[in-house]
């Protein structure tokens, strides 16, 4: 499953999480390792560091539903593939700004940074 995540469409991602919530138990033990790690104060700038991407991600992935436009659609716009957005949107991707640029504009916003 994680080699393929990049790939997913949303009604494939749809249907993981479907599956996720039906059987629950079918990925305790890898969300018990998981969970270990990311509680691991040893961890911590590494996991602040993926919360950061993962906020992003979640903005994204926000501004192209917002848009009202499916990954093609996007990626028609920016001159790039589906499958592209698609690892975009999974977290699979370290992004540039001229690329959260060209998403932004693609979907009708601007961007704003803020330094914490």
């Amino acid at each position: 499953m994680k080699d393929r995540a990049d790939e997913m469409t949303d009604k494939q991602l749809e249907s993981f999480f479907n599956d996720l919530k039906a059987h629950p138990g079918k990925y305790t033990k890898d969300s018990e390792e998981r969970w270990a790690w990311y509680t691991d104060p040893a961890n911590k700038d590494e996991v602040d560091e993926q919360l950061s991407h993962m906020q992003l991600v979640m903005e994204l992935h926000k501004a192209r539903k917002e848009a009202g436009l499916t990954q093609e659609e996007l990626a028609k716009r920016m001159g790039t593939k589906q499958s592209y957005i698609a690892a975009i949107e999974r977290g699979r991707k370290n992004v540039s700004y001229s690329t959260i640029a060209r998403f932004a504009h693609a979907c009708g916003k601007r961007i704003a940074i803020t330094l914490l």
